[in-house]
């Protein structure tokens, strides 16, 4: 893993639980959000694994992958841990929604 696919790789899974909760809608169910989140993360792997051009080691190319998942994940968890999903993820599913008060 190069330098710029290792500052691509924490800066996308920081980035990618703050997409999936714009993506989603609250009709989504726990299945689909999380089928949501790993089809993002998956996404985010292989882009930080094509950073450095065309990869010509498979294995260097999987670890890229897996380790935006990863990283995804431990994200999800850190910012569970220190209340961002309450507060910041979850104010995210209301973006682009007309609130109750918003008649014009």
């Amino acid at each position: 893993m190069t330098i710029m696919q290792a500052t691509a790789a924490i800066v996308l899974s920081l980035l990618v639980p703050f997409a999936v909760q714009l993506i989603k809608n609250e009709a989504m169910t726990g299945k689909g959000a999380r089928a949501l989140a790993l089809s993002c993360s998956l996404a985010a792997g292989l882009v930080t694994g094509f950073i450095g051009g065309m990869p010509s080691d498979p294995g260097a190319f999987v670890t890229c992958v897996f380790a935006v998942v990863g990283g995804v994940q431990s994200a999800y968890t850190l910012f569970k841990g220190v209340g961002f999903t309450s507060k910041w993820l979850d104010a995210l599913l209301g973006v682009g929604t007309p609130g109750d008060g918003d008649a014009d």
